[in-house]
C-alpha cells in the first residue's frame, strides 16, 4: 500500500508541482489550500506524514500544527513544517519538538522527493 501524505499548502502552483513530485514518486497526496480544511482531513483518512506550510491566510501552520497535537498527542502524524523562512526561530524549536523537519522553499524537486520519503521511513 502506498504511503500517503496530507499537503497544506496554501500556493496553488507549489501545491500543484509538490504534488506531481510525489506521485511521480509513488506518494499518495491529498492536498488542502487551508489549515481548516487539513484539520478536517486529518479526521477522516490517516496520514503517513503532513507536509505544512508555515505561512497561510487562514491560520498559520504553527496554529495547525498546534491543534494537530492537541488533538492527536501520541497518536498524531509526524509533521513537516514548509517554509520559505527555515531560519526562521520558531520553525527551528518546532523541528525539535513537535513537528519532524522543515522543509525549506524554494526546494529542489528531487531533494524533496527524497526527504519526504526519508520522513516517512522513521
Amino acid at each position: 500500500m502506498a504511503k500517503q501524505v496530507l499537503l497544506i499548502e496554501d500556493d496553488p502552483d507549489i501545491r500543484m508541482l509538490v504534488e506531481m513530485i510525489l506521485r511521480m514518486s509513488g506518494i499518495d497526496v491529498v492536498s488542502c489550500a487551508e489549515g481548516g480544511n487539513g484539520l478536517k482531513a486529518l479526521e477522516t483518512a490517516r496520514f503517513d506524514l503532513v507536509i505544512l506550510d508555515v505561512m497561510m491566510p487562514d491560520m498559520s501552520g504553527y496554529e495547525v500544527l498546534k491543534q494537530i497535537t492537541g488533538r492527536y498527542g501520541d497518536q498524531a502524524p509526524p509533521v513537516a513544517l514548509f517554509t520559505a523562512r527555515p531560519e526562521d526561530t520558531m520553525a527551528k524549536e518546532l523541528a525539535g519538538q513537535s513537528a519532524v523537519h522543515v522543509l525549506p522553499k524554494p526546494f529542489e524537486p528531487a531533494d524533496l522527493a527524497r526527504t519526504v520519503q526519508s520522513l516517512m521511513r522513521n
